[in-house]
């Protein structure tokens, strides 16, 4: 309070050791708040007090031999499943919403290198769908609490668990196959076994609610579709 703040209708830009304090409103809505630092070099942020940390979207170089795609299995190199070559290290910096009031909030930010302060702005996490890829050999049991010495005779089946953000519902089932689909989220595809009914069932569980589980051996799976095969559920839903 005893620093002399110098209000200026244009804040100087591309200068280094510089203060800024700017007033900002809450962002809309529930979904999870970003503050985006692309324009900015290197330093400190404050909102309302609060530390959200230091800031430092160092562009990283653009031959790092990125790749198109990405499989994780395999030995590990430390070149493997690279992405976002020619892109800022760090753009986006979490805000949590309990830090903001209902009005009067004070973002200050300490800039090192020299930025363009007029380009911050804070960007919403909007989910709009939910995914998800279960196998029945998956562990069924909270592993933090896992008591190796007793013995599990009766293991529960795996679960297929999906939440939208607060505030919104599944809406539809864009994708849904029990038995063995491969692929990524948004990106899921059928396998040479595939249940018949797993749109039903899942949709029955699932639509129009916040959150669902699905257990692998749900009744409306019926007979095994394929014996020996390890079974896997993978649904992809829509949220709004």
């Amino acid at each position: 309070n005893n620093q002399r703040w110098r209000p200026q209708s244009e804040p100087p830009k591309h200068q280094p050791l510089t203060w800024y304090k700017v007033n900002v409103d809450v962002p809309q809505g529930d979904d999870p708040v970003g503050l985006d630092m692309q324009s900015m070099g290197k330093g400190l942020v404050w909102l309302n007090g609060n530390a959200i940390g230091r800031y430092w979207p160092r562009t990283s170089p653009t031959d790092d031999r990125c790749t198109p795609s990405c499989d994780y299995r395999g030995k590990f190199s430390p070149n493997k499943c690279r992405a976002g070559c020619g892109k800022p290290t760090q753009r986006w910096y979490h805000v949590p919403r309990s830090w903001f009031h209902p009005s009067g909030n004070t973002l200050v930010v300490f800039e090192e290198q020299g930025g363009d302060p007029t380009k911050i702005t804070f960007s919403r996490r909007v989910a709009t769908s939910v995914c998800s890829f279960v196998s029945e050999n998956y562990p069924s049991i909270d592993l933090e609490s896992w008591d190796k010495s007793i013995s599990d005779e009766n293991p529960l089946a795996a679960k297929v668990q999906l939440s939208c953000p607060k505030g919104k519902n599944i809406s539809s089932i864009k994708f849904a196959s029990f038995g063995d689909p491969s692929g990524t989220c948004r990106s899921y595809q059928q396998g040479s076994c595939h249940h018949p009914d797993s749109l039903s069932v899942v949709e029955k569980a699932c639509l129009n609610i916040n959150s669902c589980t699905v257990s692998l051996s749900d009744e409306g799976f019926g007979e095994d579709p394929c014996p020996g095969v390890t079974k896997t559920l993978a649904i992809e839903a829509d949220c709004s």
